[in-house]
């Protein structure tokens, strides 16, 4: 199947955006995301060593590759992070992001710039201190604003907050979240959380707010939102202009329950332990790192295993309703989102 090198499904749908979680640890516990215990420990052995994670993104790189996110955990705690972004610029991937708690951009912010980062997402559920350290168990609000101030400083091309709605963390506060990343220029995105994990499923019950909902509070506020047209490389979120702002950036929502997005796909994942996941509501997917270490194994024969893996097994849609057991096992921090 290698002939063209390119990566596609057999639902038509054409893959050039990987997601790479490069750590299953992070610096924060998040509710919706992380067991309270914190992460649980993996064998060092487990993980793909730096240069494994770099031959596989130049097998991507080969298939046609426009996009690489680096994810977690958090990524910013990976030794090897410069290295990884370094790298993809090298491979000249066009879209090199990073989605983070931005507890560590304070200092790594410009070193990422130089390395060729020209995305970066940041996570900020709340503006209330004590809300957010209750949320993050035990984050520090201020050191994240300084780090996207360094980040703004840096000349980031795009940099985005991303925000899970949870009905008892931000419900009431989605207006002054929105005039935070407006007033900065920044995009926002308001995000369904997911059932994934045990963590997951406890904050998609009554704790759940769907976008749409959130829609309706930020248009009472505002007034009626603008409809932007988005192209693929803004993945799934359905962004508008807030009327009257004269701000560069923009509200967007991102409906993975209430209005999935599967149709359009264009994306598979790569777990900080080696295993190439093809959706987000699956356990199925394909170990590499096995593949990578039977030394015999070229280039060649690890595309086309992987372009026989999405062709076959990448599944049309994800089925967090009606199949929430699929989902449950899922450990969001080794996924990576």
């Amino acid at each position: 199947m290698q002939p063209g090198a390119s990566l596609q499904d057999r639902f038509g749908r054409s893959i050039s955006y990987l997601r790479v979680s490069v750590t299953e640890h992070c610096n924060f516990r998040c509710e919706y995301c992380s067991p309270a215990g914190g992460t649980p420990y993996f064998e060092g052995d487990e993980h793909l060593t730096s240069g494994e994670q770099q031959r596989i993104l130049g097998l991507f790189a080969r298939m046609g590759l426009q996009h690489v996110r680096f994810t977690g955990g958090e990524p910013l705690i990976h030794p090897r992070i410069l290295d990884l972004v370094s790298h993809a610029a090298h491979l000249k991937v066009g879209k090199i992001s990073i989605s983070t708690n931005g507890i560590l951009l304070e200092k790594l912010a410009q070193p990422l710039q130089k390395a060729g980062l020209n995305n970066l997402n940041i996570s900020i559920d709340t503006l209330k201190p004590e809300v957010f350290r209750q949320v993050t168990r035990g984050g520090d609000l201020a050191r994240v604003l300084r780090g996207i101030e360094a980040a703004k400083a840096a000349g980031i091309r795009r940099i985005k907050i991303n925000t899970v709605l949870l009905r008892d963390v931000n419900g009431d506060d989605l207006e002054e979240l929105a005039i935070f990343a407006l007033d900065l220029g920044l995009d926002i995105r308001f995000i369904e959380t997911m059932p994934l994990g045990q963590s997951g499923e406890e904050s998609v019950g009554s704790r759940f707010l769907p976008a749409h909902e959130a829609r309706k509070t930020l248009e009472r506020h505002f007034g009626s939102l603008i409809p932007v047209a988005s192209s693929r490389d803004n993945g799934p979120a359905m962004l508008y202009r807030v009327p009257g702002s004269g701000s560069s950036g923009r509200v967007g929502f991102i409906t993975p329950l209430s209005e999935n997005f599967c149709s359009s796909c264009n994306r598979v994942r790569l777990t900080s332990s080696g295993r190439l996941v093809y959706c987000l509501g699956s356990e199925d997917g394909m170990d590499l790192r096995r593949l990578l270490r039977n030394g015999d194994i070229t280039d060649g024969q690890l595309i086309d295993a992987i372009q026989q893996g999405v062709w076959h097994e990448k599944p049309e849609r994800h089925e967090f309703l009606e199949n929430p057991a699929r989902s449950s096992k899922i450990f969001m921090m080794r996924l990576g989102g």
